[in-house]
């Protein structure tokens, strides 16, 4: 095992449902990160310049700002703010199935039969954009069948997050043992808490580094702030769940990542991918 937890985070995590560990992201899953959403940068930026809103690519700019310039510079069209689909590949089967992370999901979960679920995200939150500010909400909001199961999220920053450039914050202690119903936020049509729960929440706010993940429960209230900065705040967030109570929403588009007794059931790379073929790209 890569990483091990402490029985001191172990036990936060119990009472508080997250714990934030320091520097256990290998730097090779930080660069598979940055590999797959710098492709699908790449191809939003194509879909621009063939529209003729944008004139120069820009392969100049550098990761944290290039998609800010090019969509101020195409007129700040509407794209996909929760990008899935368009970044399944090879790369994502080996960032979901990073033995660190699995390693952390396994203990968390307390079972060596691990599934990665199959909601993800890679979360571009550009500077003063309202609509990708993630108001309150609980992850099992957007997979009800969670309500009983426990489903581990993880966060991870791909640069240093502070609450100027929209870190997280979580709310420990409050609603985090109940399913909340939720409502559509008027000005961001996200998914989150009625106002009258949200307003009773008080956020903790979670700075990190690239190497950091913070992992919480699918029942745990939280919310990005949002980003004053002038560069791209880039986050992957991903989630595990024990194969043997796998939800159906998570195995849907999901895999078992981890089974040491039968490793043959094990999804291939191959086995995953096909489970995508039938749903276009831009979409889920």
């Amino acid at each position: 095992m890569q990483v091990r937890l402490s029985e001191e985070q172990l036990a936060f995590y119990k009472q508080h449902h997250y714990v934030v560990l320091r520097q256990v992201v290998p730097q090779r899953a930080l660069d598979r990160a940055t590999q797959i959403i710098s492709k699908w940068v790449d191809e939003l930026v194509d879909v621009w310049y063939d529209q003729k809103l944008i004139t120069d690519k820009r392969y100049d700019l550098d990761f944290q700002h290039r998609l800010v310039e090019m969509w101020d510079a195409a007129g700040k069209p509407k794209y996909s703010r929760s990008p899935r689909r368009d970044l399944i590949g090879k790369p994502m089967y080996q960032f979901l199935k990073e033995p660190a992370l699995v390693d952390i999901a396994s203990q968390l979960l307390g079972t060596e039969d691990v599934s990665v679920h199959g909601i993800f995200n890679a979360r571009p939150k550009l500077p003063d954009q309202k609509w990708t500010d993630t108001p309150w909400h609980q992850d099992a909001q957007y997979y009800r069948d969670a309500e009983h199961t426990h489903v581990v999220s993880m966060w991870m920053p791909l640069q240093r997050v502070t609450e100027y450039n929209s870190c997280l914050q979580v709310a420990p202690g409050f609603f985090d043992s109940t399913l909340l119903d939720g409502e559509i936020d008027a000005e961001t049509d996200f998914l989150g808490l009625k106002r009258e729960d949200a307003n009773t929440l008080t956020g903790i706010s979670i700075e990190m580094d690239p190497g950091d993940v913070l992992c919480f429960t699918q029942l745990l209230p939280h919310r990005a702030l949002p980003n004053r900065s002038d560069a791209v705040r880039w986050s992957m967030d991903i989630r595990y769940e024990a194969t043997a109570v796998a939800t159906e929403s998570g195995m849907r588009q999901g895999f078992i990542a981890r089974s040491p007794h039968n490793p043959q059931l094990e999804t291939s790379c191959d086995e995953w991918l096909s489970k995508w073929v039938s749903i276009p790209a831009g979409s889920y």
